[in-house]
């Protein structure tokens, strides 16, 4: 599993072309302006000349440390600056999104200092929480993320920042039921929005697209993840959704030989005690289905140098299974494992 990335770029892309349109458009009123005036057009705000220098600075600055310096800046001398939000905007993007988490985190906590409105804030809010959960600051990012969710219940950025966290954790193996718990919860409602194509402001419909296309299915292997300890059957059914979107994942085809793997077991054990010939027939069809989920992992994992091992112990556990239900032979478990390689 990898970590969450959030990216949005395009839409500030647009708004930094709005404030140097407005920075360079801005000037002395001229008599045709204040004619389109009063005929109800609309209108360039109307900076003085210490605002066009400020802002200039804050687009020409190089690395987001400066653009929030320069920001700082504007927003000292021109507190009231009818370009206050796009300036907003603009820096929001550049402090909010990096490679340095610890960087990150310090100029969003800047801004929210700086741009010092609720909304303002909220601009870099979501980057806020993403860098916190990466530097492992979990009951702080958590307050970060559940008091800006009451705000913006609909922004699924934040709640998969929540929910890929707490699913890291629990592959690595790190007990944490705060994170774990909101995790879950997180992961529920992030599904329920992608699943009802429910787009943010902030995306166009191109990127959202492919922001959808690509978390959906690690969503529902995410859920898998947390869900299997406590229900199974749900956890199940959300690795099967994620191998319907991604059928070559080798993470999300291994848990689910180990689900259906146990569902056989299960059934095995208990005819073994009731001797029921229904019980047999269930037995045997859920064989069919391990030996299924098995060629595909095989499958998936072939070649992959980091998983030579579990390739092995998967085609080991193939050849048994499939030889139990031919009598021996396993001719035909290379031409089932073909089937499944990605074409």
């Amino acid at each position: 599993m990898t970590r969450v990335g959030i990216d949005c770029r395009g839409r500030f892309f647009c708004t930094m072309l709005v404030v140097i349109a407005l920075v360079s458009a801005a000037g002395v009123s001229t008599a045709q302006d204040k004619s389109d005036k009063g005929q109800g057009k609309d209108q360039q705000p109307q900076l003085s000349d210490g605002e066009r220098k400020a802002a200039e600075k804050i687009n020409t600055a190089k690395d987001p440390e400066a653009k929030m310096k320069a920001a700082s800046e504007f927003i000292k001398k021109n507190p009231k600056s009818a370009i206050r939000g796009k300036v907003a905007e603009v820096v929001a993007d550049f402090v909010a999104f990096g490679q340095n988490s610890q960087q990150v985190a310090s100029l969003c906590r800047n801004f929210i200092s700086v741009f010092n409105t609720t909304e303002e804030g909220d601009l870099v809010r979501p980057g806020l929480v993403d860098a916190l959960f990466k530097l492992e600051k979990w009951d702080e990012a958590l307050e970060e993320g559940n008091q800006y969710l009451q705000r913006n219940p609909e922004d699924v950025t934040v709640l998969i920042s929540i929910a890929w966290a707490g699913a890291n954790q629990l592959q690595k193996g790190v007990k944490n039921d705060k994170l774990t718990k909101a995790a879950t919860d997180a992961s529920a409602s992030a599904v329920e929005l992608m699943e009802q194509d429910k787009r943010p402001k902030r995306f166009d419909d191109k990127s959202w697209g492919e922001y959808r296309n690509s978390w959906l299915p690690r969503l529902y292997q995410a859920r898998g993840l947390m869900l299997v300890s406590t229900n199974r059957n749900e956890a199940k059914e959300n690795l099967e959704k994620a191998a319907g979107l991604e059928p070559y994942d080798p993470g999300t085809l291994m848990m689910l030989v180990n689900i259906s793997n146990d569902e056989y077991q299960d059934l095995a054990k208990r005819y073994q005690a009731e001797r029921k010939s229904d019980l047999l027939d269930k037995a045997v069809e859920k064989m069919d289905e391990v030996i299924d989920w098995m060629a595909r992992a095989v499958a998936a994992t072939e070649g992959v140098a980091q998983m030579q091992q579990a390739n092995q112990q998967l085609r080991e556990n193939l050849n048994a299974y499939y030889g139990f239900r031919h009598d021996g032979k396993t001719d035909g478990v290379n031409q089932l494992v073909e089937k499944y390689k990605k074409k």
